[in-house]
């Protein structure tokens, strides 16, 4: 299935952002919790459950926490912490508790136990779900079935940027609930072309015969389609079970395995650069990108700069997290895998 890669104008992007509920980069070792009291036994439960809560978004997994080092390590939560302040809200009363973990330790925790780790910058998922009630079908979609806000929950405990439909005229006139439950992929690619979403999550949900309910469907991302199906004795763990293999998935090709000295190469070719002033601001850039090692500029030929990355993970994550820094459009097309070992991948920029 054809793969679109476009650039996303101002104005569709902060509508998107607003109602998806995921910043465009997450701050992955900062972590909140609730201070239930001023006891040690309440401060120590909240820190644990900012701890777990910084690991989940890490690696995109619930799971993890089930890993033995993993528990070792919430056990002995304080010797992870760089920081802690709390935070009562004026209105409620509510005590937070306020925690920055240390990078270093938890790298190394994770790369004890052979957790990857995700960077922050992720792709958004556009999701099409159907689930069928009383013989009705009902796409979930934003503002609609409190189902939908818990996606978004349980998508944003992993630091998923998630997008629900908004189902406006717009959506009505390429798809309907029929459309989801029949599977037909290329109405659901059709109808996602509008939300600029990197990877597409569909399925139907209902209850079966035995009275579990049932769901079942795809993700797709980077052109393969992979399936699902789960049971669950209610549609809220039903949705959680669905969230958590699609942070699977994802984490699989886009996590940067925390031990990995494996790196390649990639040329960029990027348009619009006007002077070394520019040059300077792209540099800083790339730097700035955790898959990227080393960066050196090859030429600067009137407004084209090339420039040779050194970088570590998957080829895909590090073009679209460039692309989502702000500052770069992967152009439509211009991304190809060559065969000789010293040029590398290649792809085409513009600067804005």
């Amino acid at each position: 299935m054809q793969k679109f890669v476009k650039a996303i104008s101002w104005s569709l992007a902060l509508l998107l952002s607003a109602y998806a509920g995921s910043a465009m980069a997450v701050d992955l070792f900062s972590a909140e919790a609730p201070l239930a009291s001023a006891s040690e036994a309440d401060v120590q439960v909240a820190k644990r459950e900012a701890m777990a809560s910084m690991i989940v978004r890490l690696t995109g997994q619930q799971a993890s926490l089930k890993q033995t080092n993993i528990v070792a390590a919430l056990a002995d939560v304080d010797a992870y912490i760089s920081h802690i302040s709390r935070q009562t809200d004026t209105d409620t009363d509510e005590v937070k508790l306020l925690l920055r973990f240390d990078q270093q330790v938890v790298r190394q925790l994770l790369n004890t136990a052979e957790l990857p780790v995700w960077g922050a910058e992720r792709l958004s998922t556009m999701t099409w779900l159907v689930i069928e009630q009383q013989g009705i079908q009902d796409i979930i979609a934003d503002g609609g079935l409190d189902l939908g806000l818990q996606l978004l929950a349980d998508a944003e405990q992993r630091s998923l940027p998630l997008l629900l439909p908004l189902m406006d005229l717009t959506d009505q006139l390429v798809i309907g609930p029929s459309d989801i439950w029949g599977n037909f992929t290329d109405t659901i690619t059709l109808a996602s072309q509008r939300y600029q979403a990197k990877s597409l999550l569909w399925g139907r949900l209902f209850q079966n015969t035995e009275g579990f309910w049932q769901g079942q469907g795809s993700i797709q991302v980077q052109g393969e389609q992979v399936d699902w199906l789960f049971a669950a004795p209610n549609p809220e763990a039903l949705v959680t079970l669905i969230i958590e293999n699609l942070g699977a998935e994802l984490s699989q090709r886009f996590a940067l395995p925390s031990a990995t000295d494996q790196e390649y190469l990639a040329t960029l070719h990027i348009k619009g650069i006007a002077d070394l002033a520019a040059y300077a601001e792209v540099r800083s850039l790339l730097q700035q990108n955790p898959s990227v090692t080393a960066v050196t500029m090859q030429r600067l030929q009137g407004d084209q700069l090339v420039i040779l990355v050194n970088y570590q993970g998957n080829q895909d994550n590090l073009l679209l997290s460039l692309e989502r820094q702000g500052s770069m459009v992967l152009l439509d097309g211009q991304s190809e895998t060559l065969y000789s070992s010293e040029q590398g991948s290649v792809a085409y920029f513009q600067w804005q």
